[in-house]
């Protein structure tokens, strides 16, 4: 799948327009169909509520959903504003999400 056709396919999923953070370009070029078909899946589980979200204490109005890797060489961040719409997607490797998530608060 195309990085390209990856975004406008997370987009119509969340039904937003939101950023693309890290080294989603990257990453997505990398990974096989089947490991990108887990990360859309697991943003659809996101959006349908099954997966519960981790509050971001540095920022309040947000929230946030984990993305881990079976074999752990990938981590995500699926960041979405409280009771309103998805912001941003992050995909990279484990240091750069690691200070994500200290940026956040998670």
């Amino acid at each position: 799948m195309q990085v390209e056709v990856f975004k406008e396919e997370v987009q119509r999923i969340l039904e937003a327009e939101i950023k693309f953070d890290g080294h989603v370009t990257i990453v997505i070029s990398t990974l096989t169909e089947d490991k990108l078909k887990n990360i859309l899946e697991w943003i659809k589980e996101c959006k349908a509520g099954i997966i519960s979200p981790e509050p971001c204490k540095n920022y309040r109005d947000f929230i946030s959903f984990i993305y881990k890797s079976n074999d752990n060489r990938i981590r995500g961040i699926l960041t979405k504003q409280k009771n309103a719409f998805f912001v941003e997607l992050f995909l990279d490797k484990h240091k750069y999400y690691d200070r994500k998530r200290k940026y956040l608060g998670i």
